[in-house]
């Protein structure tokens, strides 16, 4: 019915709105990444694409919530034109969109004054919402049932799904909490880092999250915690040959690379500012910043699978967690919430007397990791779950998902955007339609009006 090459979907966050025009023939991550913005002028109220003296800037998503609806309907139109500009041959009717929207925080009535300002003003002829959380089961494509944190810029969105359905009751919306805590924390010990440094810090790779595991590294937890940082400290007394930088030839003037040891491991390093290249040198304030963000995190988690009732569907959530957004970039993030979840609310064993450690380890942690050993007959007899905890196994194939191999550098934090390239090509193409309403079409929403949404999503 439609071409894949004609397939628009789109993803729109409060700091950047993703999308991709066309799936390739190996499904890849998003083409197109662009600022959540546009620009209103104060007289008119009409609204433009780019800034201007006499207009305003208007962010019509805040903390994952519409502020500005229609705003972000021209946000609509601003793609659906950069679309149609670079490809002249095509006509509106081609197109059929897909919008991931984080349905805990979006209204009914918001998306179906959306559906008819798609409908009726861009006229395009297929349209159809996904959940953001249901998507990113879809990407990871092995399980049912799991449970999805997304970590926004000042939210946190965790959704249990169960049998491929949304679970509401169970979802948690936590406002004023996310990546924007992790900005507050730096801004808190380095304050001479501007907004922007703090954006280059955070995505340089030195910005890491330690835990209790890494033996080798300069700083501990304990340490971290018990000697906070300060942001005065001077530098004059750091011994620059304890890291391995740049040096210069003396007899050629080349610049030689030599080898630098793992990040956790100095004592202090350095980040690029963007704008002057300057490099800038941080101490443990680079292991810092989110502790309080992963303990709220997890007691959401643990009280949000506590209300599914199903405790074997319970327990496959737990060993199905998917975790999504850009802050998961974040080197040992994740690790350290599973395991800070594992230590908390891990079911185990009865403690020996005198048994509190297992080679720096405790023993919650050490039974989480040994979790894969049950078997299922095991597994079954167990009254209460959590009795392991587990990230959902990333798809073997789409090789332009693994691009780079290192996880926090790869683009399985948006893999709710390789599972609504999966279900638009279920929904938009021509063999797929049984005869049901798979999405919103002209017919159809002459029929029924913009509610004719809640019969094509899922």
């Amino acid at each position: 019915m439609y071409k894949e090459e004609n397939y628009l979907i789109v993803h729109p966050g409060s700091e950047h709105t993703l999308f991709s025009f066309g799936l390739q023939d190996s499904l890849a991550p998003p083409q197109f990444k662009i600022p959540s913005k546009v620009y209103q002028d104060e007289n008119t109220k009409d609204y433009k694409a780019t800034a201007a003296e006499g207009l305003k800037e208007i962010s019509p998503i805040a903390d994952g919530k519409i502020v500005d609806l229609d705003g972000f309907n021209y946000l609509l139109k601003i793609i659906l034109q950069s679309v149609i500009s670079n490809n002249p041959i095509l006509t509106i009717n081609q197109i059929p969109l897909l919008l991931i929207v984080p349905s805990l925080s979006w209204s009914r009535i918001q998306i179906e004054y959306i559906t008819k300002f798609v409908i009726e003003s861009l006229e395009l002829t297929a349209f159809n919402i996904l959940d953001l959380s249901l998507a990113s089961t879809f990407g990871i494509g092995s399980t049912a049932n799991s449970l999805v944190v997304n970590i926004g810029h000042n939210n946190v969105q965790i959704v249990p799904i169960i049998g491929y359905q949304i679970v509401k009751f169970a979802s948690k919306f936590l406002m004023g909490i996310g990546g924007s805590s992790i900005d507050a924390h730096i801004k808190k010990v380095l304050p001479n880092l501007t907004d922007q440094q703090i954006v280059d810090f955070k995505s340089s790779g030195i910005y890491e999250v330690m835990n209790d595991e890494q033996t080798q590294a300069f700083y501990n937890n304990a340490e971290l915690k018990t000697h906070p940082s300060k942001p005065d400290e001077e530098e004059d007394d750091f011994d620059v040959a304890k890291l391995v930088t740049e040096t210069e030839n003396a007899e050629t003037g080349e610049k030689q690379q030599e080898p630098v040891a793992a990040n956790n491991e100095l004592e202090k390093n350095y980040f690029v500012d963007s704008k002057t290249q300057e490099k800038i040198w941080i101490g443990k304030e680079r292991f810092e910043g989110t502790t309080e963000l992963i303990q709220i995190i997890v007691d959401a988690i643990f009280a949000s699978l506590s209300l599914i009732p199903d405790i074997e569907k319970r327990q496959e959530c737990f060993d199905n967690l998917i975790l999504v957004g850009s802050t998961f970039k974040i080197p040992g993030l994740k690790q350290q919430l599973v395991l800070k979840l594992a230590e908390k609310y891990l079911v185990t064993e009865p403690q020996q007397p005198g048994e509190t450690k297992q080679n720096g380890i405790n023993s919650a942690i050490a039974a989480y990791q040994q979790a894969e050993e049950l078997n299922e007959s095991e597994t079954s007899t167990l009254p209460q779950v959590p009795h392991s905890i587990k990230l959902a196994k990333y798809p073997e194939y789409f090789p332009e998902w693994k691009k780079p191999k290192d996880l926090t550098k790869s683009s399985w934090n948006d893999v709710y955007f390789l599972g609504a390239q999966i279900y638009a090509k279920q929904i938009f193409s021509s063999s797929s339609n049984h005869g049901k309403d798979l999405f919103v079409d002209s017919d159809v929403y002459e029929e029924r009006g913009p509610q004719s949404i809640w019969d094509a999503c899922v």
